[in-house]
């Protein structure tokens, strides 16, 4: 026998007053149950929160940790070709003759005054013309020879502003402009292209 039939045959309480009492029973379970399920969905919201806050943080380290091995292995590979550079690069000499090569912006060209036996081995790939520095404003321009532009394209092809893999062919622009023309014919032919041996004025000369 339940408490309420044992109450109502006790005559303790009359049926209005039991049902009064387990309808408050009853509320107050509701009400328990739906605080229990706030804090429920509560707490696994914060957990949620926490989560993605960890979350965040370690790809915060593993981004910082990505960028320093990139950063370090850049500076790895401008000591390597510095190293190189400065190893092979070719004494500065001027000569008489005007050789165009690729800007390390690559959009524009400049122009070394060389001599001939340079610029004859610049043309048939013997030498190679490079650049070092921290950035494509601030930048030195070397001559190397081919073996040593080859170790650089490996690391850095960037580097490298001009190398020609071999003799020029036969109907190659620049030799036909050079051969039949030389720098006196400079005002009346097109803008130069890397390896051209004339010099139109439009372009600053290194």
């Amino acid at each position: 026998m339940s408490l309420r039939d044992q109450l109502l045959k006790a005559g303790v309480a009359d049926k209005k007053k039991v049902d009064k009492v387990n309808r408050d029973l009853k509320k107050q379970r509701k009400q328990e149950q739906a605080q229990r399920e706030r804090q429920s969905v509560l707490e696994a919201r914060e957990q949620q929160a926490r989560d993605a806050a960890e979350a965040e943080r370690r790809a915060r380290i593993a981004e910082d940790r990505a960028r320093i091995a990139r950063l370090r292995e850049l500076q790895a590979r401008q000591r390597l070709v510095r190293d190189i550079v400065s190893t092979y690069r070719l004494v500065e000499r001027s000569g008489p003759v005007s050789f165009w090569h690729r800007a390390p912006n690559g959009r524009t060209l400049l122009r070394l005054r060389l001599p001939e036996s340079w610029a004859d081995d610049l043309r048939v790939g013997r030498l190679a013309i490079v650049w070092t520095g921290p950035s494509t404003q601030v930048f030195d321009i070397s001559v190397v020879p081919a073996h040593a532009a080859t170790r650089i394209a490996a690391h850095e092809p960037a580097r490298i502003l001009f190398q020609n893999p071999g003799p020029p062919e036969v109907d190659d622009p620049a030799e036909a402009l050079y051969g039949a023309f030389g720098e006196a014919a400079a005002a009346t032919v097109p803008p130069p292209r890397p390896g051209a041996i004339y010099n139109p004025p439009r372009f600053r000369e290194f």
